[in-house]
């Protein structure tokens, strides 16, 4: 009867290995809590707990998975296999990953290193022994150890695995060392390409997404503009079509918006896309460089097509989440522009006095012809023709190119008669 009862149990564990080899993490936990709720003293309660905990583990929730794990661990009915090892040094190091900002602790990466290095010396046939290697490749780049990264990686490659990627995520991690580390872009981007190659058509498009993502950054930096994009468009294309999580879509959006802007006239699709950003992230509390980032980029594409009054509002948002702007007077002079556009002359005065009388010191005069010449016109369309004269030739002696000079002496003029009129 004993036996029967374990026949009857086992596809239980096989079913819910059907689901996590299709990465259906949604069915295998409805069955996994099925398998739980219907018999508390399951005999096979330890594997389904280490089952739970990959789940967990795979979507986003190291915390719960730990708890699993400890609880198999207490009921002493499953020894320190070194499958067991793996998750718990998996779950130790995306507690660490996934933690918020400022709340990350070391000893997490340490304990993980540990458990990795502990089947390595205990299991030295191991047949996942690759997965290992790669895991501690990731924990040498946290800590700093690039060339023992580079190292680990490299032995992963020649470990045995069953992780059907691993080739793909170790030629990954080896374009990032060269592109962030060591500046290499040619380099950098071979690997890249090669981690595109051996991906694995069977699996999951979302990491590919971010892998053409990082190809576009490298891309970009070579100024190869047209490859760059169509990278990034590959990257979105995936990222759409692969329903995981949105910080990645958010991320391509934002970077298709930076390569359009930087090819020009393509102002339309910037705002498609960064409007899109908006709609799909949740909106920051507070002060955020990211938000301040498409903010900006929305200001300058509205302000390219001829759309004043968005550009305006876009500018003031930008500047709100970011109070502490790197370039703040630039990004105060196209407010200035936009309010300019709109009749706003006496705000666009304001800025613009402010940006030449208190952003700039003695010893740092501002020579930027553009805003004087900006301020002064500001001030001449509110009558105000003796102050623009003397704002227009601070203009001249910023040197301006000479169709510059040209109109801003026509101003000049213009200014001149209306006060002697």
């Amino acid at each position: 009867m004993g036996h029967l009862h374990v026949v009857e149990k086992q596809p239980v564990l096989n079913v819910i290995d059907e689901y996590l080899s299709k990465n259906d993490l949604k069915r295998a936990e409805v069955a996994i809590a099925k398998a739980l709720r219907s018999d508390p003293l399951h005999e096979n309660k330890a594997e389904i707990l280490i089952r739970r905990a990959r789940v967990r583990l795979l979507s986003g929730r190291p915390e719960d998975a730990l708890d699993d794990l400890q609880a198999v661990r207490e009921s002493q009915a499953h020894n320190e296999t070194p499958g067991y090892l793996e998750l718990l040094a998996d779950c130790f190091l995306a507690r660490f990953e996934l933690a918020p900002l400022g709340f990350a602790d070391r000893s997490w990466v340490s304990q993980a290193q540990q458990y990795y290095q502990q089947i390595l010396d205990g299991f030295p046939d191991y047949t996942n022994a690759g997965w290992v290697w790669y895991q501690l490749g990731r924990i040498a780049v946290i800590l700093d150890q690039v060339d023992l990264a580079i190292h680990r990686f490299h032995r992963s490659f020649l470990a045995p695995t069953t992780v059907q990627a691993l080739t793909a995520f170790c030629y990954e991690r080896l374009g990032f060392i060269a592109f962030y580390e060591k500046r290499d872009l040619t380099t950098a981007l071979g690997f890249l390409n090669r981690a595109v190659d051996t991906y694995p058509a069977s699996e999951p498009r979302g990491w590919l997404a971010q892998v053409h993502l990082r190809r576009s950054r490298v891309l970009r930096q070579m100024q190869n503009y047209s490859a760059a994009l169509d990278a990034a468009e590959k990257a979105l294309s995936m990222a759409m079509g692969s329903g995981e999580a949105r910080s990645g879509l958010a991320e391509t959006l934002i970077t298709l918006a930076e390569i359009l802007s930087s090819i020009g006239n393509r102002d339309r699709e910037v705002i498609g896309h960064l409007q899109h950003f908006l709609q799909i992230s949740k909106r920051p509390l507070g002060v955020d460089v990211t938000w301040s980032r498409v903010y900006e980029m929305l200001g300058d594409a509205y302000l390219n097509s001829g759309e004043y009054v968005l550009a305006v509002d876009a500018y003031r948002l930008a500047l709100q989440f970011n109070p502490d702007h790197p370039w703040e007077a630039s990004l105060q002079y196209r407010l200035a522009k936009g309010l300019y556009q709109t009749g706003s002359y006496a705000e666009a005065e304001q800025i613009l006095s402010h940006i030449v009388g208190e952003m700039f010191s003695d010893n740092l005069m501002l020579s930027d012809y553009r805003v004087y010449e900006l301020l002064g016109s500001a001030q001449f369309a509110q009558s105000k023709y003796e102050t623009a004269i003397a704002t227009y030739e601070k203009a001249l002696s910023c040197d301006p190119p000479a169709a510059n000079s040209d109109r801003i002496r026509t101003y000049l003029e213009c200014a001149r008669e209306r006060l002697t009129g």
